[in-house]
């Protein structure tokens, strides 16, 4: 075997090699944490990630500017309508909470409709809830997963009171039927609800999903919003721009703890490869001697390292690998699942380990520089 293949040291050194690899596994922590805070906007966006097929308006604020638009845009709504998007229904927009996977609370908005024509005209404009589907005055269905977030079952009353209450209702409401949509959904009706917004469908069935129909929500977003500073309107496209904007604290604490682990690694890894390069003086004084260039030695010394840092990547994935897939089987009963690989923690990762191996590799150069043969 070639004596400057990377897989050579590592054959004759496998003790040594084996606790390179192993710290270097470590940095899948990296990762870990990535899949932690992505997670945190998955969850909630996970519902969201379709093209809107309806909006809703709610009021921001409770003064009496916020009333007077409120009143106001209901007397001049269809002049704000698009064509594609004419029907309009009274809705009560209920804020809620759901248990993150870090273990704070998430904010949710929830339209709730106050009739079983409202309600099935909602079902029958979008494609979210099976056609099929007929529940009575004060019933809901939610979604698997927000149900086990919540620890219901069919059957089960949501009171809707009290200082741990997930959800406000202004009366009891029963799960009706708990589906497999995506992410955190709930949808009902009933007879108490107290339409403080509404909600904008499609003006003919089978349209909600047509391409460019939430486009023009979003553009019916905008425009109502200039003209009325109090009023809120929401999409699915607007749920995921307000979410990442909130999220940026936790991308920038997790930048921070790259840059950290990087460092701690960077130390660690390089004083343990200055230990095993010093019983390598012999060694690298001959290849001196012999005349191999500097840079057939730096290839050597970069080799060694990228394929032991290699080895730990592909272990480290697995090892990765099959803690979400544990973690999902003991956490899908609370609600709450690892739903796609984290870009950020890849990203994180990989940039960890290259902010690893540079200064580690240009530090041994540095020592295999100053060898000399004749010192022996």
């Amino acid at each position: 075997m070639n004596p400057f293949s990377p897989l050579m040291y590592i054959r004759r050194n496998w003790g040594r090699a084996i606790s390179i690899i192993l710290m270097l596994m470590c940095t899948s922590i990296i990762f870990m944490g990535g899949m932690y805070i992505d997670n945190v906007y998955d969850q909630f966006t996970y519902a969201y990630e379709d093209p809107s097929q309806y909006a809703f308006w709610v009021r921001s604020g409770n003064n009496n500017d916020v009333q007077y638009e409120a009143e106001d845009f209901k007397l001049n709504k269809d002049k704000y309508l698009p064509e594609s998007a004419k029907t309009y229904l009274d809705a009560d927009i209920l804020y809620g909470s759901t248990e993150s996977i870090m273990g704070f609370s998430n904010g949710n908005t929830w339209v709730f409709l106050k009739s079983r024509e409202d309600f099935d005209t909602f079902v029958r404009l979008t494609d979210i809830l099976p056609k099929d589907i007929d529940i009575e005055d004060g019933e809901v269905v939610l979604s698997e997963q927000l149900a086990n977030n919540w620890g219901l079952k069919e059957g089960d009353v949501i009171s809707g009171t009290g200082d741990d209450a997930e959800i406000g209702f202004p009366s009891p409401m029963t799960v009706k039927k708990i589906l497999p949509l995506k992410g955190m959904q709930i949808y009902g009706w009933s007879s108490d609800m107290i339409t403080y917004g509404g909600v904008i469908l499609a003006t003919e069935e089978n349209t909600s999903t047509n391409p460019g129909f939430s486009d023009e929500l979003n553009l019916f977003k905008e425009k109502v919003e200039a003209d009325y500073p109090h009023i809120l309107v929401v999409t699915n496209e607007s749920e995921i721009h307000d979410t990442k904007e909130e999220m940026s604290i936790l991308t920038y604490l997790f930048m921070i703890l790259i840059v950290i682990v990087a460092v701690v690694f960077a130390v660690t890894v390089n004083a343990t490869f200055a230990a095993m390069y010093d019983k390598r003086k012999y060694e690298f004084s001959v290849y001196k001697a012999l005349g191999i260039s500097k840079g057939k030695m730096f290839g050597k010394v970069l080799g060694e390292l990228v394929t032991m840092d290699g080895i730990a990547l592909v272990f480290g994935a697995i090892l990765c690998f099959v803690t979400i897939k544990v973690l999902n089987e003991i956490l899908w009963e609370q609600g709450l699942y690892f739903i796609r690989p984290s870009v950020m923690g890849i990203l994180g990762t990989v940039f960890c380990n290259i902010a690893i191996i540079i200064p580690v590799v240009l530090a041994n150069m540095r020592r295999i520089k100053k060898y000399d043969v004749t010192v022996f």
